[in-house]
Parts: structure tokens; C-alpha cells; sequence
């Protein structure tokens, strides 16, 4: 996914043009099926945080 083509809330995976919304991680279009784990993030003075639970 890191080499994802991404417009508005959505992201295509370069190997199988399967969509997902990054924002849910809900799979939108075959062949994607399974939606993507996604993980509560934010910026504070320029770091980033991952809450991974």
C-alpha cells in the first residue's frame, strides 16, 4: 500500500487496483474483500503516534 495511488479518502493498491477508504480501512471494490486493521494516530510537535492498542 505505501506505493498506493490515494485520492480524496481512498487508496488503491498498485498490485491488485483493490480500493480501501484509510480513514475505516473498509475494502470498497474487488478484489479487495477484507477490510484493512487501521490505527488511531496523531501529531504532536511534529512526531507521530500510533495507538496499536
Amino acid at each position: 500500500m505505501s506505493d498506493g495511488f490515494v485520492m480524496n479518502h481512498t487508496i488503491e493498491c498498485p498490485r491488485h487496483a483493490g480500493s480501501f477508504d484509510f480513514r475505516t480501512g473498509e475494502a470498497l471494490n474487488p478484489p479487495a474483500c477484507i477490510n484493512l486493521k487501521t490505527y488511531a494516530t496523531k501529531i504532536e510537535d511534529g512526531v507521530i503516534y500510533v495507538d496499536v492498542g
